[in-house]
């Protein structure tokens, strides 16, 4: 083996790329376009903060001016003074606007029924009609508004009258109201009294336990 023979190297020098400047420029152009991105959506969501925050006070300023100022409706009635068989029963009904402005376009659906005392089962809730055959008739009224007498078409039933005055049932007075505020919102008012027999003779006007709600 000659010593003096230079050794070869045991493998080829490894080539390694540099880096490439055009990739360089388009990774900082790439970053530069999602940081203005980013910006931009943060001015954005300040500037809405700042000026979404007083349409959002004024839009519930708004509502609650509405539930201030709207009219409220409710429904009181005298009913009979006595019973007597083959007599139709027959309540006088006064609707009562307890609000600041007026209501108009009022539908009254209202019921008289000897039925169960105490109440056992909830009337049927009434449908109010739709908006678009409530034409407006500017029927406004504030305050009290007494109306004709609601009058049942079948007279007191002897069975009816013993029932009423043997505490079984009581004559009911149910129904609904449908009314448009100033606003023209549609609303509605669902009643429901009743009369029992108290120490001889017809109680004065009782409130449901159930059957009451204005929307």
């Amino acid at each position: 083996m000659d010593a003096d023979q230079p050794t070869s190297p045991s493998s080829p020098d490894i080539l390694v790329p540099g880096p490439s400047t055009n990739a360089t420029a388009a990774d900082e152009r790439s970053f530069r376009i999602r940081l203005a991105v980013f910006g931009c959506v943060v001015i954005a969501a300040v500037i809405g903060a700042f000026v979404g925050y007083p349409t959002w006070q004024e839009y519930i300023s708004q509502q609650e001016a509405r539930l201030e100022l709207r009219a409220y409706v409710d429904v009181r009635a005298q009913g009979p003074a006595a019973l007597k068989e083959g007599v139709s029963p027959r309540v006088r009904e006064t609707i009562r606007n307890t609000g600041r402005t007026p209501a108009y376009n009022d539908t009254i659906q209202s019921f008289i029924t000897v039925a169960d005392y105490p109440l056992i089962k909830q009337f049927e809730r009434v449908t109010c009609p739709p908006n678009d055959s409530q034409p407006d008739k500017r029927r406004w009224f504030l305050g009290k508004v007494p109306r004709q007498e609601t009058i049942r078409e079948t007279p007191f039933t002897a069975e009816e009258i013993t029932a009423i005055q043997t505490a079984k049932s009581a004559l009911y007075f149910h129904g609904t109201v449908c009314y448009r505020d100033i606003f023209h919102e549609p609303h509605r008012t669902d009643f429901c009294m009743f009369w029992k027999w108290d120490a001889g003779r017809v109680s004065p006007s009782l409130s449901c336990d159930q059957g009451n709600k204005t929307d």
